[in-house]
């Protein structure tokens, strides 16, 4: 099993792209570190209690975000989240300057 790490009160198991294309850590926490491939896209979603979801690729894999954070293409980035088989929905996203997290 890989190596864990622990984040907030989560722990995330460290992974690699073909790891997660294997399919063995659907539905788990896991952690991935690669580089933003396009431009993000930051919505505002304006319901009963608004707020911002953005989306972008690492390494091939979408990665949802509730909330806005400061990246962009190119970028080096560590994603915590939750696998769901076709995406990340993260709740973390670790850059070089911050730590970018969403409530729990």
């Amino acid at each position: 099993m890989p190596k864990r790490v622990k984040l907030g009160h989560h722990y995330y198991y460290i992974v690699t792209v073909d790891e997660l294309n294997s399919g063995a850590f659907r539905g788990k926490n896991i952690v991935i570190e690669g580089e933003i491939e396009d431009k993000p896209l930051v919505e505002f979603l304006p319901m009963e209690l608004p707020g911002y979801r953005t989306t972008f690729k690492v390494s091939g894999i979408r990665v949802e975000f509730s909330g806005s954070p400061c990246i962009g293409a190119g970028d080096r980035v560590k994603v915590y989240g939750r696998f769901l088989g076709d995406c990340i929905m993260a709740s973390a996203i670790e850059t070089e300057r911050a730590v970018f997290t969403t409530e729990e």
